[in-house]
């Protein structure tokens, strides 16, 4: 059974045409910055670093063996100077979303009536629509560059 895609609205698929393109763009700018500021291979390392970390806090905490806690607590300046090393990309890359917000307008005044049909939940406004395509094209952008890892 084929699709016909005459009938459906050219808006639903304008808005899976922009969310696609945005989500692309950040992951790829994501990916670049992470590069240039902080090296690819020395992000991943400390990103596990960061993970191990984590889990043995936790594990201590639950078992709350003490001299575990102390022990990490040691370590627990170093695991913040990576966040801060890691966090300059990502807020470069949120200073640069903000342009998107200029979009939203635009949009909305193209877009005015609902945009999809979603089964079970009826008619769906524009800014629905969009945040679902932004969560699936987001998530699928960063698996693609490599951003997110594929576990």
């Amino acid at each position: 059974m084929a699709i016909d895609i005459t009938v459906i609205p050219w808006s639903t698929i304008s808005i899976m045409g922009i969310s696609f393109t945005i989500a692309f763009v950040n992951s790829g700018l994501n990916r670049l910055l992470i590069s240039r500021f902080v090296g690819w291979e020395q992000y991943r390392s400390m990103q596990k670093e960061m993970a191990e970390f984590r889990s043995q806090q936790m594990a201590a905490m639950r078992a709350n063996d003490k001299k575990q806690i102390e022990k990490l607590k040691k370590k627990e300046s170093q695991i913040m100077n990576m966040q801060k090393k890691m966090a300059k990309p990502q807020l470069i890359l949120f200073a640069l979303t903000f342009v998107y917000f200029f979009l939203l307008p635009v949009l909305t005044s193209l877009f005015l009536k609902p945009v999809v049909y979603v089964p079970g939940f009826g008619e769906q406004p524009l800014y629905i629509w969009y945040l679902l395509c932004s969560f699936f094209f987001g998530t699928l952008a960063s698996r693609v560059l490599g951003i997110l890892p594929m576990e």
